[in-house]
C-alpha cells in the first residue's frame, strides 16, 4: 500500500508521507522497499511502544535492535487522545517541521494512518502557516482526520 501524501505549502521542500503502521498493513520487507523508494530520512510513531509491538513485532524488534534505514522520532500519543505533554508535543511538531523546510521526506503514522496521524499532520500545517480550517482540509484529502473532539481541540489550541 502507497504511502499517502499530504500537500504542504509550496515553499516548503520536504515532503510529508502518512500511512498505518509500518508492517501492520504489509511486511516488514515492504515496507522497507516502500521506504527507499519513497527516499524516507525520517518516520515519525505516535505510538506508546507496547502498542508498537502488540500490533507489529517486526517493526517494534527493529526499533528495539536499532536497525531502521532512516532516523526515528517518538511523539506517543493515546488511541483517540494526544501527547500527555503539550511542551513535548510541540517541540514534536517544531522538529518535523524543521525537517521539511530543510527538504526531508517524512512518514508520520499510527496504528491506522487516521486519528492521531491526522491531528499531527494538521498541527504541522498550522505550524507552516495553514489556518486551522485549511489545515484539516488537506488532512481529510490525504484521508485521516481527528478520531475525538479532544483530538479536533488540540489542533485548534496548537
Amino acid at each position: 500500500m502507497p504511502f499517502r501524501p499530504l500537500a504542504l505549502p509550496d515553499t516548503c521542500p520536504g515532503h510529508l508521507w502518512l500511512h498505518a503502521m509500518p508492517a501492520r498493513l504489509e511486511s516488514w520487507s515492504a515496507f522497507l522497499d516502500l521506504a527507499r523508494e519513497y527516499a524516507l530520512v525520517r518516520v515519525v510513531c505516535l505510538n506508546p511502544l507496547e502498542e508498537v509491538a502488540r500490533i507489529s513485532p517486526a517493526y517494534h524488534k527493529a526499533i528495539c535492535e536499532g536497525r531502521l534505514p532512516f532516523r526515528w522520532q517518538h511523539l506517543p500519543m493515546r488511541d483517540y487522545g494526544v501527547g500527555t505533554d503539550p511542551l513535548v508535543f510541540r517541540q514534536g511538531v517544531e522538529h518535523i517541521v524543521d525537517g521539511l523546510r530543510l527538504g526531508e521526506s517524512i512518514l508520520l503514522h499510527c496504528a491506522h494512518g487516521m486519528g492521531r496521524t491526522g491531528t499531527v499532520a494538521a498541527c504541522v500545517l498550522k505550524a507552516l502557516g495553514r489556518s486551522s480550517e485549511a489545515a484539516l482540509q488537506a488532512v481529510r484529502a490525504a484521508g485521516s482526520n481527528p478520531q475525538s473532539a479532544v483530538q479536533s481541540g488540540w489542533i485548534e489550541q496548537f
